[in-house]
């Protein structure tokens, strides 16, 4: 008999696995899909002049296999944003295009987790870091996103959950699935406890253009000496989340880790390279004006204060106000009406036809909540929401 390799076995990813009883249900009945956080499938459509380019490059021929590392003129504008949004300066060759965040996150994963060593993450947590580290034989710690504190880390319990095992941190800013952003305090009090133990902070920051409150921080911005890899994209501030590009750059300013950067470049070039006609779009993106991604922002804005405010109204649910990203991710009081946070999202899907994600499939912080977008025009959003009380208020009777 065939054999399954048991690393698959136990992957999960809420986000999309609630996905199948909703593709059930709307056989039958209206969907409301608030489980992906994908802009594109909304009113928020990809800006014209760029899509042009990639069929531009489609038609100049340029279809063949990239660099491993990506494009050269798309790494060098990569550098002139970052400089600009960070204040630091990168190598060109410490820039590698990815087919998205997701294969950043990969990539970092394969090289710094194996069996027996492990990765702090933040909990609640995407659940594709947890993913990977389990693929890859190692293990995610959570570290305790603290919920009373605007969701901010919880700097004593980072701390303790660092021992001989830990390879790297991760930080996520803003953050999925509670659009929260770290504190600056607290992420340079991250930083400054990474430096103590000599380890890496691996920084997702595909949101940190999707910021409504506040300032976002980059971690790079705020040391000298300790080794940062962040992973940004194209996806959600571009509105091209279906094209697959992102990347990941090497701030190291005193080397300390070249052996990170030389082996994640092997799996770059195991995989060939990234979307290359989508890659000279990107180059078209970045020499103009993105004006598109302040309207974005200023529409998700007051999607996100009418969310916010609906879902305070409904009784026995209580949520945090995010400051960036389009997601909120609601507590749930169970009352012993569901057993747990994924029967009560599948519960609501199949009265309702409104689909959550279930808050456990965010890690062990994420159990009794769930996760919501309002990504959604808010005449939508109304009826979602004028749904969910009505089901709320029919199931206390």
């Amino acid at each position: 008999m065939v054999k399954i390799a048991d690393r698959v076995k136990t992957l999960e990813y809420a986000i999309r696995d609630v996905t199948r009883k909703a593709r059930e249900i709307q056989i039958n009945r209206r969907v409301h899909w608030l489980n992906i956080g994908d802009p594109c499938l909304f009113d928020f459509k990809t800006p014209k002049y760029i899509i042009e380019a990639l069929a531009k490059a489609a038609y100049d021929g340029k279809n063949y296999y990239a660099d491993s590392l990506g494009v050269a003129e798309l790494r060098r504008l990569i550098i002139e944003s970052e400089r600009k949004k960070s204040r630091i300066d990168i190598p060109l060759d410490n820039i590698i295009i990815t087919s998205g965040v997701s294969e950043g996150i990969m990539f970092t994963a394969g090289t710094l987790v194996q069996p027996g060593l492990e990765m702090l993450l933040p909990g609640p947590c995407y659940s594709t870091y947890i993913s990977y580290c389990k693929f890859f034989g190692g293990k995610g710690v959570e570290y305790r996103l603290a919920e009373e504190d605007d969701w901010n880390p919880d700097i004593d319990d980072f701390r303790n959950k660092i021992t001989d095992k830990t390879n790297a941190i991760m930080v996520s800013s803003p953050n999925n699935p509670t659009g929260k952003m770290y504190k600056k305090k607290t992420m340079k009090e991250i930083v400054d406890i990474a430096g103590e133990y000599d380890l890496p902070v691996i920084s997702d920051e595909i949101y940190d253009k999707i910021v409504y409150d506040g300032e976002f921080t980059h971690p790079a911005s705020l040391t000298k000496d300790v080794p940062v890899i962040g992973m940004n994209g194209f996806s959600k501030a571009h509105m091209s989340t279906g094209w697959r590009l992102g990347y990941l750059y090497f701030y190291d300013p005193e080397n300390k880790v070249p052996e990170i950067k030389e082996n994640i470049e092997k799996l770059a070039r195991s995989r060939l390279c990234a979307n290359t006609p989508a890659q000279y779009a990107a180059i078209e993106a970045f020499k103009r004006p993105r004006n598109y991604t302040k309207t974005m922002v200023k529409k998700l804005e007051k999607r996100r204060d009418y969310t916010y405010k609906r879902i305070k109204e409904i009784e026995h649910i209580d949520c945090i106000k995010p400051d960036g990203a389009f997601y909120m991710f609601p507590k749930i009081e169970l009352n012993g009406l569901w057993k747990d946070d994924k029967e009560f999202v599948l519960d609501v899907l199949e009265n309702t036809g409104v689909c959550f994600v279930y808050g456990s499939g965010f890690g062990d912080y994420g159990k009794d909540h769930f996760r919501t977008t309002f990504l959604p025009p808010i005449a939508d959003l109304g009826e979602v929401y004028e749904k969910l009380e009505t089901y709320m208020k029919a199931k206390e009777k």
